[in-house]
């Protein structure tokens, strides 16, 4: 993937990242039925995560690391990240990176529970996390695309 290739592909990204932000904020403050809201709330929430590693698997894909597949991909994607972090090939800070582990795990457990199981307390935790930390998970986008673009 050529640095402009991947320059569109980050933007086109985070163009999603942050239409997938715009909803959530949108159900977060209507006054709508809890179930629906829950099952609203938590859709957003998975799209946002998915929409974040998709950005992590853009930039593994430019770097030619080797992409994890089978039963811990995802958790071993976001490694794959973390090392490119540590190795300083990204600059990417320790609490944005527990954010998006967080968003991961949060992921995880809603895919395999029945959505009515879902705490909307547990899920409101989720969601302020995202509303605090979303500029923050977008400028690590912009700069490691920025830092691979040198």
């Amino acid at each position: 993937m050529s640095p402009n290739e991947l320059k569109q592909s980050i933007e086109f990204g985070l163009e999603n990242l942050e239409m997938i932000y715009r909803r959530l904020l949108n159900f977060a403050v209507k006054e709508i039925d809890e179930e629906v809201k829950t099952s609203a709330l938590t859709y957003e929430c998975l799209g946002y995560y998915n929409a974040i590693e998709h950005l992590i698997i853009r930039v593994l894909k430019h770097l030619k690391v080797e992409m994890p597949s089978g039963a811990f991909s995802h958790r071993d994607t976001l490694r794959a990240f973390e090392t490119l972090a540590n190795n300083k090939v990204i600059d990417a800070d320790k609490e944005t990176l527990k954010v998006i582990e967080d968003l991961m795990t949060f992921r995880h457990v809603a895919t395999k529970i029945y959505g009515f199981l879902i705490d909307p307390n547990k899920l409101q935790v989720v969601v302020h996390e995202i509303e605090q930390n979303h500029v923050h998970i977008k400028r690590l986008f912009d700069s490691t695309l920025n830092k691979l673009a040198e």
